[in-house]
């Protein structure tokens, strides 16, 4: 698993279809062939929201039950290279930003290579 930080640019085509109202500029892009999902419901101040988004524009979010009867939590999701799932991360009160969980073999669209100087 790998991470990288993007910039507001690269991130901006999936944070618009997926949570609009975000107006950080924290973004990161994990590479992973699964996404686990953790924190669905709010504790202590804490949440994670969860939403996929495909290459060719759906988004699909989570209706995310009670906690006493949640399914969701700590399942997770194999990833492929047609879609991302975009998470928006509150811990402890503080908004920690944007990752999107992407597959290792998207990595190349996301990284820059810079040759000579």
């Amino acid at each position: 698993m790998a991470r990288i930080k993007i910039n507001t640019a690269q991130a901006k085509p999936f944070v618009e279809k997926t949570f609009p109202e975000y107006r950080g500029r924290k973004f990161l892009v994990e590479f992973s062939e699964t996404v686990t999902f953790y924190d669905t419901n709010w504790g202590g101040g804490s949440q994670n929201k969860y939403k996929a988004v495909t290459f060719d524009g759906q988004v699909f979010g989570m209706n995310v039950p009670a906690p006493f009867c949640n399914p969701i939590e700590g399942s997770s999701l194999p990833l492929n290279s047609n879609v991302v799932v975009v998470e928006h991360s509150i811990f402890c009160g503080t908004d920690c930003g944007i990752t999107i969980h992407a597959h290792p073999s998207l990595a190349p669209k996301w990284l820059e290579v810079k040759h000579g100087k």
